[in-house]
């Protein structure tokens, strides 16, 4: 009987070391899957946000030239597109009265685009201090100050 007995006790060691050793390599597949998984996410969303970014740095516009008409109920804003990415801006005007005006087309690179505002509801005076901001759908900002004529 005591040899019986050393068989088993000689076994059990061998099938703990296997189980231990199962253990640790699927806990340490699982860690890889995930870490892999997570890495490649990461890079992912870092690619994303640097070409954004860099979206944002190459888009350049600007207001090149404001004007109103003579009874002061219009106010024409040029804008200017020198970067290298087509924009959408909105155009917000401020005098007594705030205006926000969405362009409807894309200012392409190169192109300038008027926008006629109508201020019929708070016509301009001779002398009077506009401001206007041009935001873009990347968060660029233009801002120009305009005195009525």
């Amino acid at each position: 009987m005591k040899r019986v007995v050393n068989k088993n006790k000689a076994l059990t060691p061998v099938i703990a070391t296997m189980i231990l050793s199962a253990v640790v390599i699927a806990v340490g597949g699982a860690i890889w899957a995930y870490a892999q998984g997570a890495s490649t996410v990461t890079a992912n969303s870092y690619i994303d946000e640097t070409f954004d970014l860099l979206d944002e740095v190459i888009e350049r516009f600007m207001i090149e030239h404001v004007t109103n008409s003579s009874d002061g109920t219009n106010l024409t804003v040029w804008v200017y597109n020198f970067g290298d990415v087509d924009i959408v801006v909105d155009l917000y005007v401020n005098t007594t009265t705030y205006y926000t005006f969405t362009l409807e087309s894309e200012v392409s690179t190169g192109d300038i685009e008027s926008i006629v505002v109508d201020l019929s509801s708070s016509p301009l005076t001779s002398g009077q201090e506009v401001s206007i901001k041009a935001h873009s759908r990347r968060q660029n900002n233009e801002y120009y100050s305009y005195i009525a004529h």
